[in-house]
């Protein structure tokens, strides 16, 4: 299924661009760096603390003959965020491309959450996004063009359900800003958007699925949880030039399941 989805693209699309992801090293990020560098784009692989698995995804692009290269952050801390986005601009050039994949889901109930277990959930869910593209944005506005990702959730919309309310929080505040920052780029030619995964099979879910895989089924019209490739896939359409009219918007990938 990955592949039909990738196939879809033209290949060398992204020749010659250079995109940043963080949160590159697993899950959502790892599909997304893959994708891109698939359709030609050399790629920053953003990761926090597994060096190994962003040298694998690295190692992963090999095949398409792209440049990549794996870039330790921390995107809870606004100076650790603004060095890496210095070291991949001197690394690999100017930035075209910036995906915010970087991100937690911390499981508390409101009752029982301590203040500081809602500060990190914001800090790496919503601060790490601006921090990111307050650094990418100078440069674009430069250069007059560019496309920036953000990933927020279907939580976003509907609420979490499972004690994940500072998630979901951060996540709504993920889409306020993405709209916001479409309206200020848009006069320099930068696209802003933002996508919403539902549950989808990743490293980070994979708890979940174990303990609530038939509640989880139950509410996605489609009938099954979603692939990592197929929000790269979505990913990959709005940084091409088919979605060059396209800003401030939150596109859902959840197999239905916010309808539910």
């Amino acid at each position: 299924m990955a592949d039909n989805v990738l196939a879809t693209f033209a290949a060398g699309m992204l020749s010659s661009h250079t995109a940043v992801v963080t949160g590159g090293s697993r899950g959502l990020g790892r599909a997304v760096c893959l994708a891109l560098a698939q359709a030609g784009a050399n790629v920053v692989v953003g990761y926090h603390s597994d060096a190994q698995a962003a040298h694998e995804v690295c190692a992963g692009t090999k095949p398409f003959g792209v440049h990549a290269m794996p870039l330790q952050v921390d995107v809870a801390q606004a100076d650790s965020v603004y060095r890496f986005m210095e070291q991949a601009d001197g690394a690999m050039g100017p930035l075209d491309i910036l995906v915010n994949c970087a991100g937690t889901w911390p499981e508390a109930n409101i009752w029982e959450m301590e203040d500081l277990e809602w500060d990190k959930a914001l800090a790496v869910n919503l601060n790490g996004t601006y921090y990111a593209c307050k650094a990418a944005s100078k440069g674009m506005i430069q250069r007059q063009s560019g496309k920036i990702v953000n990933f927020s959730s279907i939580a976003a919309a509907r609420g979490a359900r499972s004690g994940h309310a500072h998630y979901a929080a951060a996540k709504g505040g993920v889409v306020s800003f993405t709209r916001s920052l479409a309206n200020e780029l848009g006069p320099y030619h930068i696209n802003v958007n933002a996508v919403a995964p539902g549950v989808i099979r990743t490293p980070m879910t994979q708890h979940a699925l174990e303990d609530r895989a038939a509640d989880y089924h139950s509410q996605i019209p489609l009938g099954r949880i979603g692939l990592p490739e197929e929000v790269a896939g979505l990913v990959l359409f709005l940084v091409s030039p088919a979605a060059g009219y396209i800003t401030g918007q939150t596109i859902h990938v959840n197999g239905g399941m916010w309808m539910s």
